[in-house]
């Protein structure tokens, strides 16, 4: 599982109550509309001992999933293309070290999402 030398980028997920929710009253945390999580991310060389508790860690390098305890039905794309979502500058500066015809591949695949997106949302002519 665990190769020093790849590049990991692991995900630390904590739930806590939303802003004005009334944490006193029973059955509080069934609803969901009362949570809102942090995510914390990290990317390292190696698993280190603090990921046991890591919520999703996904190896870079072999673009596997290593742990995924966030969402069953996702592969590793669609992690990837979640977590550069909001992370890109610190995940292109990673990939493009390790794997830049990955990232270009990804980003072209992207970007023709976008235009898909693009022509389906204009109008018939």
């Amino acid at each position: 599982m665990n190769n020093k030398n790849n590049v990991y980028l692991v995900a630390f997920y904590t739930m806590k109550p939303r802003p004005g929710v009334n944490t006193s009253v029973k059955g509080w945390m069934n609803n969901k509309d009362n949570l809102q999580y942090d995510e914390r991310l990290e990317i390292t060389r190696g698993v280190k001992k603090s990921s046991s508790l890591a919520n999703v860690i996904l190896d870079l390098s072999n673009k596997t999933i290593v742990r995924n305890r966030f969402n069953d039905t996702s592969d590793f794309k669609e992690f990837f293309k979640y977590y550069f979502g909001g992370y890109h500058k610190y995940i292109s500066t990673v990939m493009k070290e390790i794997d830049p015809g990955y990232l270009e591949s990804f980003l072209s695949d992207m970007e023709a999402e976008v235009k898909a997106a693009e022509s389906a949302e204009a109008p018939a002519e």
